[in-house]
């Protein structure tokens, strides 16, 4: 094997000389680091991370597989963002069960041997002892790891799939450093990378981007060198090795370019192009077409596009090459919709993991309605709604925790916002954001944050979408309205009465009478709201219909007659959780009174210390809120953190948490 790995260090050594002077830095594209804001429960990089800005990474594997070990090269590029720099700090394990024992024997930073300590799964360099902001610093690690114990379905996996080798990735949410060093979260991405892979001449390797070569080394191995010519999330970069059989289709786009579509299968010969996976792999190149005509154009026309088996039931959109457990019509549009909103366009941190997910799921909404039309469209959106399950945040607050994916708020309500959305603006509008944000040039190949998305939809719209985002991303639950109708000759009188959080937003009714059909839209932003309407002489209404078309995520409720006394009083004595939160730059906070009382109201921060003074007076039972703009009691903005909330009336005290990011 050591033979094997000197060719390969040599045959990696002449890429770099041979492609690129720089080490494939590509100048002109996008970097991926910017700044994120401090959270309680956040996996973000290290402080020495932020320093830093990844421009490439090079990955060289020599892999045995009778002994389920390998030799690994890795060169790291990087660009220096901050001259206090002291550490370079680089995710890398230093045992999984997926890979086995990892050990670090070389590192190498700028030609010179250099000291370095891997523990803790983090692999620590000393900088040099003075850099400058724009420096350019590459560093090539020597390791091996092995034997490998069973799979582990995150990171790296030696498997069996159908009795023969198989090996794959998974390394998402931060399992990329399980079998390679980097700076392991989505706001980093390298501008390009190479994939090289030694291994068993009867195995093929795949991988993202773009084949370079596949070079037989007469002694029983291949070397598989793939080229990623696009900035890549660690997440989306992915292996699958097996005895492949390998076949594949082909999209013409408007231009008339070509490009191949690539399918790795576990199927053999015999049986090349299996009937369950034909049936919606060969709906691709339509699928390609409509989401290019709604998003733009495929952004990796120059490289390709595929699925590759592996051993999960699930999909995962790999940048280029999803790998593909269950191929159905459902999975094969929504990893396709990851292109372009996941991989060209990444989350910033997984707090926005919904402008991956749930686009990629409103996306599976918008194939059924180009395929089975607008009762399919319905359908899809039906199915997407558990009410009971989506009363939490789209936004992610604990981003070390499952619930970074979890299916009801980041995939289902996340299609919602974008289904309401739509709604909204119209359709013409709608297309257009969608087609402005996948083609905005700060955000195209880069990453993006909820904010970031809200600016374009405003921009495009010419619309205040502050409340819509804050109550429907940073809120939790959804409206519960309640609609009461009386008649009396010509006037209704229409009530509408909201329970729990008030939300604002524009809605469609629908007054049906013995001989009318009369629709409308009113602004409901009011926890108790009247409306009057005039009705055509002699007709009778005989339903009242809100949200006719279901374009909102709501319970909604009807009584005929009027309700006395509004909303129901408080009965209890409550402070409520603050609305938007996180929040930036101002929140509203809810609360209820059951008696008389004088009544408090301050913020403090975590150490205790009174910011401001918010209230202070004398109020009777019945239900408030108070507005805080993030400001101290000398009018200055207070710095990004957690600070706490208290009320106190003459008997009574009550606290929560805010949370302001800038």
């Amino acid at each position: 094997m050591k033979q094997n790995w000197n060719r390969q260090l040599s045959f990696m050594l002449g890429i770099i000389i041979s492609i690129s002077g720089n080490a494939f830095i590509d100048e002109d594209k996008p970097c991926g680091h910017a700044q994120a804001s401090q959270f309680l429960r956040d996996m973000q990089p290290t402080s020495e991370q932020q320093k830093i800005d990844i421009s490439y990474y090079g990955l060289n594997f020599d892999m045995d597989i009778a002994t389920t070990s390998m030799e690994k090269e890795f060169m790291v590029s990087f660009v220096v963002l901050d001259t206090t720099l002291e550490t370079i700090e680089l995710d890398y394990s230093t045992d999984n069960l997926g890979v086995g024992e990892i050990t670090v024997n070389t590192a190498i930073m700028d030609g010179d041997t250099v000291s370095f300590t891997h523990s803790s799964d983090m692999l620590s360099i000393p900088a040099p002892d003075s850099v400058v902001v724009g420096q350019q610093i590459i560093i090539h690690i020597f390791s091996d790891c092995g034997p490998a114990g069973n799979r582990d379905d995150q990171g790296f996996n030696w498997d069996y799939e159908f009795g023969q080798r198989a090996i794959w990735t998974n390394s998402q949410p931060y399992d990329a450093r399980d079998w390679w060093p980097s700076v392991d979260f989505p706001r980093d991405k390298p501008d390009s990378m190479d994939i090289v892979v030694t291994i068993s001449d009867y195995m093929t390797v795949a991988s993202n981007g773009r084949l370079i070569s596949e070079i037989d080394n007469g002694d029983g191995t291949k070397t598989w060198h793939w080229h990623v010519g696009h900035p890549i999330a660690t997440y989306l970069v992915s292996l699958s090795i097996y005895e492949f059989f390998v076949w594949g289709d082909e999209y013409i786009d408007a231009n008339n370019d070509t490009l191949p579509i690539m399918f790795y299968t576990y199927s053999h010969p015999d049986t090349p192009e299996p009937s369950y996976m034909t049936t919606n792999y060969s709906l691709l190149p339509e699928m390609l077409t409509l989401y290019a005509g709604q998003f733009g154009p495929y952004p990796f026309m120059d490289e390709k596009y595929g699925h590759a088996e592996w051993g999960e039931s699930y999909g995962m959109e790999h940048q280029t090459l999803t790998s593909m457990g269950d191929p159905t019509e459902r999975r094969v549009a929504h990893e396709l919709c990851h292109m372009w909103y996941g991989d060209m366009i990444t989350c910033h941190s997984y707090h926005h993991i919904w402008l991956n997910e749930g686009f990629a799921r409103y996306a599976e909404a918008l194939w059924w309605e180009h395929r089975y039309g607008n009762v399919g469209y319905k359908q899809k959106m039906e199915d997407s709604k558990r009410l009971d399950r989506q009363t939490g945040t789209i936004y992610v607050e604990d981003t070390e925790s499952d619930n970074i994916f979890d299916w009801w708020l980041s995939y289902n309500k996340g299609a919602w916002v974008l289904h309401m959305l739509r709604h909204m603006v119209g359709d013409e509008t709608f297309f257009e954001i969608l087609q402005a944000y996948a083609n905005d040039p700060e955000l195209k190949y880069a990453t993006a944050t909820t904010e970031q998305f809200q600016m374009v939809c405003e921009e495009v719209s010419g619309l205040d979408l502050n409340n819509f985002f804050q109550q429907w991303i940073y809120g939790p639950s959804y409206p519960r309205y309640q609609n009461y109708r009386a008649q009396t000759g010509e006037d209704l009188l229409v009530q509408v009465i909201q329970s729990g959080i008030t939300f604002d937003m524009p809605v469609d009714f629908r007054i049906v009478t013995t001989g009318s059909v009369i629709d409308t839209v009113l602004r409901i932003n009011e926890d108790f709201m009247t409306f009057n309407f005039q009705i055509p002489p002699g007709e009778i209404v005989t339903n009242l219909v809100m949200d006719p078309d279901d374009w909102i995520l709501k319970t909604t409720e009807y009584v005929v007659g009027i309700a006395e006394n509004g909303p129901e009083k408080p009965e209890i004595f409550s402070l409520e959780p603050n609305f938007p939160n996180p929040f930036n730059p101002s929140t509203t906070i809810p609360y209820t009174l059951d008696e008389h009382s004088s009544v408090s109201m301050s913020i403090v921060d975590i150490q205790g210390r009174e910011v401001i003074h918010l209230l202070n007076a004398s109020q009777a039972s019945g239900r408030y809120q108070v507005t805080w703009n993030g400001q101290d009691m000398d009018g200055n903005s207070v710095e990004a953190g957690v600070y706490l909330c208290r009320l106190e009336t003459e008997t009574r005290t009550a606290i929560t948490k805010l949370l302001l990011v800038r």
